[in-house]
């Protein structure tokens, strides 16, 4: 087995565990074993009640608990996160105002969280005196490379990116839904100011991507990847800069002018 894998297989950062496979070419058959970026099902548990269940990379967990609480509209602050503690594949989360729990499970039952964000009368927009230069974008682009990606090529990256074009935090994990909740959530315990940072992303942009980081006040994310129809109406009506298919040479601007 390679050195870099434990004796269950398990990569020393957990994300990653090894698998045996089979190739067939035309000439016939070999095996060998190939890096698999490892993908787990926990629940969020939010003063006792069971409110999502979310596959996730086992890393980070705590921050993923903190970043969804506030990209989800669950919390208006962080504030109000009392604590947060990972128990196995349970992730339990302790907040103040926990009235609003109900009323934001209602309307995910209903499809409105995300997808249908529109039917939710959430009233968000995004003020900030963010300017960045086109040359910062096209240098940041490089944080968003990862060994994790590089390895298994099955995960997302994100990073949360300063006025100088540093990484302020960044994320992997299988789903691009979330790395926006692990920066968000890494970002949250560093107490970093939103308003001055942009978001980038490995990951397609649709309503449930935007709005994460408009309720955030997050005021700019630049992608390699596409847009939705729906994220770039909810990057309008939120007065979110969206940028997409960034890469060395060009990027497209979807809603905002903040360049």
């Amino acid at each position: 087995m390679d050195s870099n894998f434990d004796e269950d297989g398990f990569d020393r950062d957990v994300n990653v565990k090894e698998y045996e496979f089979v190739k067939v070419t035309r000439k016939g058959f070999e095996t060998g074993n190939e890096p698999v970026a490892v993908e787990e099902s926990y629940d969020l548990v939010v003063n006792g009640m069971r409110t999502a269940s979310i596959m996730s990379s086992p890393s980070d967990l705590k921050e993923l608990a903190y970043g969804y609480l506030v990209s989800e509209g669950i919390v208006k602050s962080s504030d109000q996160i009392v604590s947060v503690k990972v128990r196995g594949d349970e992730i339990h989360a302790f907040i103040k105002g926990g009235e609003n729990i109900e009323k934001w499970m209602e309307l995910r039952s209903s499809g409105c969280v995300g997808v249908r964000w529109e039917d939710t009368q959430e009233d968000v927009r995004v003020e900030s005196s963010l300017e960045v230069d086109s040359n910062l974008i096209f240098s940041a682009l490089e944080h968003l490379d990862n060994s994790l990606y590089d390895r298994t090529s099955g995960s997302h990256s994100a990073s949360l990116i300063d006025e100088r074009g540093r990484a302020v935090v960044e994320a992997v994990d299988v789903g691009r839904h979330n790395t926006f909740d692990k920066v968000i959530g890494k970002a949250v315990l560093r107490d970093v100011d939103f308003s001055k940072m942009l978001l980038l992303s490995s990951g397609r942009q649709s309503a449930g991507m935007v709005m994460k980081a408009a309720r955030t006040g997050i005021p700019m994310i630049v992608s390699k990847a596409a847009p939705l129809s729906s994220g770039i109406e909810a990057a309008e009506r939120t007065n979110v800069t969206l940028i997409c298919f960034a890469d060395e040479g060009k990027f497209l601007i979807f809603a905002g002018d903040e360049l």
